[in-house]
């Protein structure tokens, strides 16, 4: 038998110890108390598993054969609330034992046949003891990992410097447990040489031992730290009975962003790797920072640049625009009817607002390609021959020609090309069928052939509310895209006279 350790330091894990056996328990708990062990004891089952409900324990010994209840179901019970602790059962008959697939179930890590040689009985312990010292270095590095995700999102919200500085040391406390950390972020190499911010170059917060040090101060207790900082590693410095633990910020192989530094309390492979890893992070989310005071710094020339870019486009727009109407006297504002109803039915459909954006200008320019064809064609008065209508057709492709080679109007080329394309799959040019053709061009297909049935023009005079319904229900899932269809027409059932007020000014002059 070992010899038994009185007085012997504890050795940081916990022991319960449920027997109905009174002198078992109390043998028991003086051995593993010598032992260094921390132990609790009870000689009910009932009793037991509400003390274990209320504390954690590292290692549970408990007898199989008990009243009320014996072994197997206490663990059963156990289990319902406690997946981590160790259990060892134990049994004064070995015929009495508990079943193999039992001891599985329950996840029981150990079984002992009841004896006076408590050393064996120890040994058995002693294993456990190893693999709760490796389950507790996962569940440490879970814990660390998770803190460190739910900090992420607040490391990388834009702040100024001193508020960031303030959650980093206040997330480094929590890995740790040390009150003494420090952050020193240095961004003189990354900053312009003057900044219409004033941004600091250096900023250095502290707590605990360097609450409300400046960097000077700091640098002069310790002049070595500059040369720590151009180092990729992490490293340690002694100061005096303290071990300080010096993590670099970096991003990539070059940028260096300052350094983090915390006493080290315990030694801890796993601290240091959670530190590595929460280090990382910091430099990646004042990586995101500065880039986002840099982006601040020239905003103004960029929200200048934006807006002259966006002048342009509208006004390159405004102007092909005013051409496709100039161009054909009988159909001026014809193209801003198509933008509008086109509009209106993609926003009706639920759309994002990038893709009504797409449909408005796709709707604006759709017959731009008219511009190619001979004035005699367009505005010829009589019916067309069949090759004068064939030029007529060229409109689509002429038209995507002409905005490929455009390129803020690039992306309206697929549209403007099969905005004739019939639903099913008789239009022209290509001939597309069903969804082949871009939904943008099937908006406009309906917007347009909508337009020419409640305009006037030289050939005829608009349809009535009734006969374009009919005409518009007539091309559903033929000419037109039946569900966008349906769509259109119930919201023109609710709001037609209304934008016909609001398009008025397009049939005064034209439209011009």
């Amino acid at each position: 038998m070992r010899k038994n350790r009185v007085g012997q330091k504890k050795n940081g894990f916990s022991m319960f110890i449920l027997d109905d056996d009174k002198n078992m328990t109390d043998a028991l708990e003086a051995y593993f108390a010598a032992a260094g062990y921390d132990t609790e004891q009870s000689n009910d089952p009932l009793d037991a598993l509400d003390r274990l409900r209320e504390k954690s324990f590292d290692i549970l010994l408990l007898d199989f054969i008990m009243y009320p209840v014996c072994g197997d179901e206490v663990v059963a019970r156990l289990r319902e609330f406690d997946r981590r602790i160790y259990v060892i059962m134990l049994t004064g008959h070995r015929e009495v034992a508990p079943p193999l697939n039992t001891i599985h179930e329950l996840d029981i890590q150990g079984y002992f046949e009841k004896s006076d040689r408590f050393d064996q009985l120890e040994l058995l312990v002693e294993s456990c003891i190893k693999s709760i010292q490796q389950m507790k270095m996962i569940f440490r590095y879970q814990e660390g990992l998770s803190q460190i995700l739910e900090a992420v999102p607040k490391l990388n919200r834009f702040r100024p410097l001193e508020e960031f500085s303030t959650q980093v040391l206040r997330q480094l406390r929590i890995l740790t447990g040390s009150r003494n950390t420090f952050a020193w972020f240095s961004l003189g190499d990354i900053l312009p040489e003057e900044n219409s911010q004033n941004l600091p170059r250096d900023t250095f917060r502290g707590t605990g031992i360097w609450e409300g040090m400046s960097l000077e101060e700091f640098l002069e207790k310790y002049p070595h730290m500059k040369i720590c900082m151009k180092r990729r590693e992490i490293s340690f410095h002694q100061d005096g009975d303290r071990r300080i633990i010096l993590l670099p910020l970096k991003a990539g192989k070059e940028m260096k962003f300052g350094m983090l530094g915390v006493v080290e309390t315990g030694e801890s492979r796993i601290k240091q790797d959670l530190l590595a890893v929460f280090s990382e992070q910091v430099a990646s989310a004042l990586h995101n920072s500065v880039l986002h005071i840099l982006l601040e710094l020239n905003s103004s020339q960029i929200r200048q640049a934006y807006s002259r870019l966006e002048e342009s486009y509208v006004e390159t727009i405004e102007v092909l625009r005013l051409m496709v109407d100039a161009k054909d006297i009988y159909t001026r504002g014809h193209s801003d009817r198509v933008s509008y109803y086109a509009e209106k039915l993609a926003r009706a459909l639920g759309k994002p607002e990038e893709f009504v954006q797409r449909v408005r200008v796709g709707g604006l320019l759709h017959d731009i390609g008219k511009i190619g064809i001979p004035d005699d064609v367009l505005q010829k008065p009589s019916r067309l021959t069949a090759e004068e209508f064939a030029r007529i057709k060229e409109h689509p492709v002429r038209g995507a020609d002409t905005l490929e080679r455009i390129s803020m109007l690039k992306e309206l080329a697929p549209i403007v090309r099969s905005h004739h394309e019939r639903f099913d799959g008789t239009g022209y040019p290509d001939g597309l069928k069903g969804e082949e053709i871009p939904e943008e061009a099937r908006i406009i297909s309906i917007a347009d052939a909508f337009d020419a049935m409640t305009s006037d023009r030289q050939y005829r005079k608009k349809l009535s509310r009734r006969e374009w319904t009919l005409e518009l229900k007539k091309g559903s899932n033929r000419q037109f895209d039946g569900k966008m269809t349906a769509v259109f027409l119930r919201y023109l059932d609710a709001h037609f006279d209304e934008m016909q007020e609001e398009l008025s000014w397009t049939y005064e002059a034209g439209g011009l």
